[in-house]
């Protein structure tokens, strides 16, 4: 359908330039995803009533729905920012259902559920890989900055870690001690599991605090940014961290003070996904149903 094909193009239009925005500034403009949204509706709105398909137009009304709860669900738990929130819900209205175009040219493998669910399976997935790859890259380019925040933490976490070795230690003893395969199997991986999530998230950590962590004047605040600490004035308290990054309100106040320098933790620029995740689904489709 042509209609289809405008939707594909569209999307992937904005996808971009959010992408390439987001890099540039760490911002994502909101008109970018209310544009999307906007003319998604109208588009499948136009298509339900020339074609009389009333399903083409309800069905992303239902998807928007679902992923306006998935994408707050994810913002409020300080997943990612509202910028990738807002994107998420244009994504599924644009995508609300698979291109019946493609089907020409590819053989995904679709299933049942909503297409955006397999869509947000796949950002999920490519997030997970770009992250990954984005703090590698990170402890080796401020390797100096790193190795001083690891030993911090390694210290920091001295009685914490001898408890899980020392718990690590009983597991495979256990593993040992006891009959079945399976019971083995779980007692050992039980044991690895607790030493990598705990090495883990030392190295998250240290990364985190080297390389993400930045001061910067109260003019190049954004709104949405997250401080990493309360800010004072004269030992007196004029802004408790906000649980959900800084408001405008907040920036003018900070300038009313004449704040030199506030501490900030930058975002992973996560919108890169969004683009790998949507092409991924188009062309291949749910990753899951390739284990069963």
């Amino acid at each position: 359908m042509m209609i289809d094909l405008i939707l594909l193009i569209l999307g992937f239009l904005v996808l971009i330039i959010a992408s390439y925005s987001d890099i540039k500034t760490t911002e994502i403009p909101d008109w970018l995803s209310y544009s999307l949204i906007i003319s998604g509706f109208s588009l499948r709105i136009l298509h339900s009533l020339v074609n009389k398909d009333i399903d083409y137009f309800t069905t992303a009304l239902i998807t928007f729905g679902i992923f306006f709860l998935v994408g707050n669900l994810m913002y409020y738990t300080k997943q990612w920012g509202g910028g990738d929130t807002k994107l998420l819900m244009a994504v599924s209205v644009i995508f609300a259902t698979y291109p019946q175009t493609l089907l020409n040219y590819f053989s995904p493998k679709l299933d049942s559920f909503y297409f955006p669910i397999t869509i947000f399976i796949n950002i999920l997935l490519a997030g997970a890989i770009y992250s990954f790859v984005f703090i590698i890259y990170s402890s080796l380019k401020h390797k100096k900055e790193f190795l001083k925040e690891y030993k911090k933490y390694l210290e920091h976490t001295k009685n914490p870690r001898k408890i899980i070795l020392v718990l690590s230690i009983l597991l495979i003893l256990l593993a040992i001690i006891l009959e079945g395969n399976l019971v083995k199997i779980s007692l050992f991986s039980s044991a690895l599991l607790l030493l990598i999530f705990l090495y883990l998230w030392i190295f998250v950590k240290s990364v985190e605090k080297s390389c993400m962590y930045v001061l910067i004047s109260p003019s190049k605040l954004l709104e949405g940014d997250w401080l990493t600490k309360d800010i004072y004035y004269k030992n007196k308290l004029i802004l408790k961290k906000p649980e959900y990054g800084v408001t405008k309100k907040d920036i003018v106040l900070l300038k009313k003070y004449k704040i030199k320098n506030v501490e900030i933790k930058k975002g992973l620029v996560f919108t890169p996904s969004f683009v790998i995740g949507t092409l991924i689904a188009l062309i291949f489709g749910n990753p899951i149903n390739y284990l069963f």
